[in-house]
């Protein structure tokens, strides 16, 4: 009885969590004028958090002035309909020529949807 009760625990939780446990994405750039950002999305499972997305990588100032004010702005989108899920907003600040920094986000999804993350850099 008790093994049996921990398979079928065992199989709920392994198809509740099959949609966030396996997805991440090769690097993806964004670039405005001179600042270019790399970053990287992961899915993963929390017990506090549920399905998330953790969103991380470095911005860089690939010209010869200061920028004053940096963002990179990240959407969640469903794959699947094309609507945005979450949306989140990091500042970087001021960046110096040839200056970079590193950043990570967090972007709340649901276990069973597939999502990409899209980029934009504000300045």
């Amino acid at each position: 009885m008790k093994k049996t009760a921990f398979v079928i625990i065992l199989i709920i939780s392994v198809v509740f969590l099959a949609g966030c446990t396996t997805t991440e994405t090769a690097g993806q750039e964004t670039a405005r004028d001179s600042i270019r950002a790399h970053y990287e999305y992961k899915e993963s499972w929390s017990l506090g958090l549920g399905c998330y997305g953790k969103v991380s990588g470095y911005a860089y100032n690939a010209g010869t002035t200061p920028v004053d004010y940096v963002a990179v702005n990240f959407n969640l989108v469903n794959t699947r309909t094309g609507t945005i899920r979450d949306s989140r907003s990091v500042f970087i600040g001021t960046m110096g020529a040839g200056q970079s920094s590193s950043f990570e986000s967090v972007l709340d999804g649901e276990c069973t949807q597939q999502y990409r993350v899209d980029g934009t850099i504000v300045k």
